[in-house]
Formats: structure tokens, C-alpha cells, sequence
């Protein structure tokens, strides 16, 4: 049987006529309402381009999975059946600009943000509600796009647009989001209003709640001022009650156990929060470091960062030596600006070796301090740790390093550091010594200046043991003088 091919040709014109009158009339309405009609003629136009750039997002929990379906384009997302969002997965579409998107949130029970996850994949746990988000894109569209969403949340209502990686949600508060907008925007062409009809009921972005006094000791008087000396022990009192505090308590960002069984008596200090703001910076010595803890696990002391290099120097940072630098995420830079990039709160430093072949230690010395000056100048507040050069093994001069230099410039650089406020010296060169005075035999890797595992170990341990005595030994000296500035204020407001 024939096909008319006239009959055809006229039944597809007018279903394309019927497809430029209903169609796109309704698609510009539509848009116009989410972005105002000032965007609308500049987003038709890439919306008829199949490289047009949109996101994507689908919201789910345990239960009943992604039942809601794909979302795009500031439509609103409901709970699924009705229950809490517990997870969320974001993604673009589109080959107008190369790039991606990324995003994490804020999961009840937990005062930490999760990782970052990116196009496509799931971020949030499940049985978790979700409290809290952050969204931004990556390369080539982030220069071309702006990403804006807001959270419907429980008490608060729809919060105000988030942007570009700023929370939307609640931080503290412990409520649900309920339903989420994302909308992506020219760039710099402002947050989108009325988007799906919906207008925000706060002017917020996020409802973030301020942390308790308490939780981060901070006063005019000074840190510690909750913490009081009894009976030759420490013990944290709250400041609004009176009454004796136990368990974890974080004073300016660190942990102290003050134990229950002992009532309320400090017992013991968490390194990890320590070391988990702690970059460890040196030569091809300190960079076995890495193998050590990665053979620790990924938890061990909070994860460390370590830079080094080999044949790393002074020289060479000052001079920014191509393939002699340090790196930070793959990109060359100064000990200054690394500490700065990684927001590095504490530098343990171990240097000297390559620098003491041919020269002096008094020259070396001279360089350190200049090192370490650049480095607190670049970034005000850093607490500098150095350790002490480590012993080469052996007693033949080779290369011009031997432990007498070492030994000098170690007593050189302890008595800078004893000098200066924020500037710590830890010897961790005795407990790799043997009794003449040589690196361990146990201890080395290669019969001159590596360490093997078992001397990483010791390494470790000793900087471990020095970091917790020094903040322990800070509670008890700030304790003792909080319980006598206290035992003091009655007597001053008595005079009078």
C-alpha cells in the first residue's frame, strides 16, 4: 500500500507551525517567572542550542530512593512521599562551556561539612537528614555562570538565594530541608527572585547559630578563662551554671578530655585536632613521612600534611628553583605561600641537611630564621615548630655534612627558638642517636642520613609526646592563672 508523500509533507508543516505558536510562548511565560523577563530573549537562545547549559538535581533517602525525579532549572523538589532529604545528586548538561559542578552538605547529627562530591554523584548519608548545602561549579563555566539555590527548612520556611559555594540551610539549629531550587544564572547578573512562584521568607541565605561560650573558651580575660587549678588538677567550669563541665571540650579549636570518673579532673589531650591543621615541611628526610603515615591509615593524628622534596633548600625557595620547590596540589610555591594555601594553623619544620654541605652553620642558621620569619610575616598567628636536624649515620665526612655542623646548628636554632614567642625547638635528634652520637643503625635506611619506618616512628613519636605535654602544660599554666585573677576580682571590687 502507497504512502501519499504530499499528504505528509503538509501534516509535518503544520504540526511545526502548531509546535511555534503553543510551544514556545509558554516556555518564554515560564522563564520569565523564574528569571525575570529581563533574561528571557538570552535564555530562549540557548535553550535552542543542544549545547545550552542546565542543571540537573534529584533529591532521595533511604527508603524510597529518587522517587521525585529529576529536577532542572529552579523547579522545586519536594521530600520524597513525604519524608526528609537525605541525599542529593547535582549535575549539568550542556557543551557550551567545560567545566563541572560540585557540592556537599551538612548531615544531622554532625558540626562538620562531608567532602565535596561532584556531577552526578551522591553526597549525603542515608538515615541522615540533610541540613545543609554548599554548590559551586568548576572550570570554564563558573567564568560564564553563576549557581544560586535556596532550601525550604523546617521552622524557618525558603531562605534567601545561596550562591557560588555559600551555605543555604541551617548550621546548628538541627532542622530538615524540606525542598531545594538550583538555578543557574549569567554571571553577575544577580540572585533570581521569584523563581517557581516562590518567594523566600527569610533574608538569610542560611540560619547559622552562634556556638556556645563555652565551646570555644574565648573571653575578654583571655583562653582558658573557664578552666580553675584545684588540688593540683585543672577543671572546667561553666560559666553559666557554676557547675563542673567532663568529656571533650574544645578550647580555641583543640580538645582537652576532662574525665568524669576523676570529676571532671584534665586527663588527656586529642593530638588530632592539632595535627590535622599541622603541615610538616622538609627535605627528601621528611618526605618518608608520607609513607609512614600513609601505612598509619588516613585517620592517623587527623591526616597531616606533608611537604617536602628532595634536595629541597633555602637556597632554592628563595629562588623559587624549578623542580626544587615544594608542591601544594600540584603547584610549585614558596614554604610561605604553602602554609597560606593550605590554611596550616602549625609548621613543623626540619631543615638543614642539604644546606649545611659547604657551609657554615652559623650561615645556615641565618638563613632558617630568615625562613621562618618569611613565613610568619606571609602568615600572622602561625605557630612554627622546629625539629631539630636529624643525625647522619656514620663518622666519614662525606659530602662536608657531618654532626658536629648538625649539633651546632641545633644549638644555634634552640636558642632562637627559646628566644622568640611563637617559635617552638623539639629534639627529636637524641632519640634517633646511638651512644657516639651517630644516627641508629636500626634507625637508617641507607648508612647516611634516611630513616627507615622504625626511625619514622620514633620521629613521630617524640614531636607527638612534645605537642601533647606543651598544651597540657599550657592548661595548667593559663588554670592557675585564671583561679588567681578570679580569687583576685572579689577583692578589687570590694576596694572599690
Amino acid at each position: 500500500m502507497g504512502i501519499n508523500k504530499s499528504l505528509c509533507s503538509a501534516a509535518l508543516i503544520a504540526v511545526a507551525m502548531i509546535t511555534t505558536f503553543t510551544v514556545i510562548p509558554v516556555r518564554g511565560r515560564v522563564l520569565a517567572d523564574r528569571l525575570g523577563t529581563q533574561s528571557r530573549i538570552e535564555i530562549l537562545k540557548r535553550d535552542a542550542s543542544s549545547d545550552s547549559m542546565h542543571v540537573y538535581y534529584v533529591v532521595g533517602d533511604k527508603t524510597y530512593g529518587n522517587k521525585n525525579g529529576w529536577k532542572s532549572k529552579g523547579q522545586m523538589t519536594s521530600p520524597v512521599s513525604g519524608k526528609k532529604i537525605e541525599t542529593i545528586k547535582i549535575k549539568l548538561s550542556g557543551k557550551q562551556y567545560s567545566g563541572g559542578i560540585r557540592y556537599k552538605v551538612l548531615s544531622q547529627g554532625s558540626s562538620k561539612w562531608k567532602s565535596w562530591a561532584a556531577d552526578g554523584k551522591v553526597a549525603g548519608t542515608a538515615s541522615k537528614r540533610l541540613e545543609a548545602i554548599k554548590i559551586e561549579l568548576t572550570g570554564d563555566v563558573a567564568s560564564h555562570y553563576d549557581v544560586c539555590y535556596r532550601t525550604l527548612t523546617d521552622s524557618y520556611g525558603w531562605l534567601n538565594w545561596a550562591k557560588n559555594g555559600e551555605a543555604s540551610g541551617t548550621v546548628g539549629y538541627s532542622k530538615k530541608v524540606q525542598a531545594i531550587q538550583i538555578v543557574l544564572v549569567p554571571k553577575d547578573s544577580g540572585l533570581p527572585g521569584n523563581a517557581s512562584g516562590i518567594v523566600s521568607q527569610q533574608e538569610k541565605a542560611v540560619m547559622e547559630k552562634e556556638p556556645e561560650a563555652e565551646t570555644d573558651s574565648k573571653a575578654a580575660s583571655g583562653a582558658f578563662s573557664s578552666l580553675r587549678y584545684e588540688n593540683n588538677s585543672v577543671y572546667f567550669y561553666d560559666a553559666k551554671t557554676g557547675a563542673k563541665k567532663t568529656g571533650w571540650i574544645k578550647i580555641n579549636g583543640l580538645s582537652y578530655y576532662f574525665d568524669p570518673s576523676k570529676g571532671g579532673k584534665l586527663t588527656d589531650f586529642k593530638e588530632n585536632d592539632f595535627f590535622s591543621k599541622a603541615v610538616f615541611i622538609g627535605n627528601s628526610t621528611s618526605e618518608g613521612l608520607t609513607t609512614y603515615f600513609n601505612s598509619k591509615g588516613k585517620k592517623y593524628l587527623g591526616g597531616p600534611l606533608v611537604a617536602a622534596k628532595v634536595s629541597y633548600t633555602f637556597n632554592s625557595d628563595k629562588a623559587k628553583l624549578n623542580g626544587y620547590m615544594l608542591k601544594y596540589k600540584g603547584t610549585q610555591m614558596q614554604a610561605k605561600a604553602l602554609v597560606k594555601k593550605a590554611g596550616s594553623k602549625y609548621a613543623l619544620i626540619m631543615m638543614g641537611t642539604n644546606d649545611l654541605v659547604g657551609t657554615s652553620a652559623s650561615s645556615v642558621a641565618k638563613k632558617y630564621k630568615s625562613y621562618i620569619e618569611g613565613i610568619q610575616k606571609e602568615n600572622p598567628g602561625v605557630v612554627i615548630y622546629i625539629q631539630s636536624t636529624a643525625p647522619r649515620r656514620g663518622t666519614k665526612n662525606i659530602k662536608n655534612l657531618n654532626n658536629d655542623k648538625i649539633n651546632e646548628l641545633n644549638k644555634l636554632m634552640k636558642a632562637y627558638a627559646d628566644s622568640k614567642g611563637n617559635v617552638f625547638y623539639i629534639d627529636i635528634s637524641t632519640p634517633l642517636k646511638d651512644s657516639d652520637g651517630n644516627m641508629k643503625k636500626s634507625y637508617c635506611s641507607d648508612g647516611y642520613v634516611h630513616l627507615n619506618m622504625k626511625g619514622y616512628k620514633t620521629w613521630v613519636n617524640t614531636v607527638v609526646d612534645y605537642v601533647e605535654k606543651q598544651y597540657l602544660n599550657n592548661a595548667i599554666a593559663e588554670a592557675k592563672k585564671a583561679t588567681e585573677a578570679a580569687k583576685a576580682q572579689p577583692a578589687a571590687t570590694e576596694a572599690a
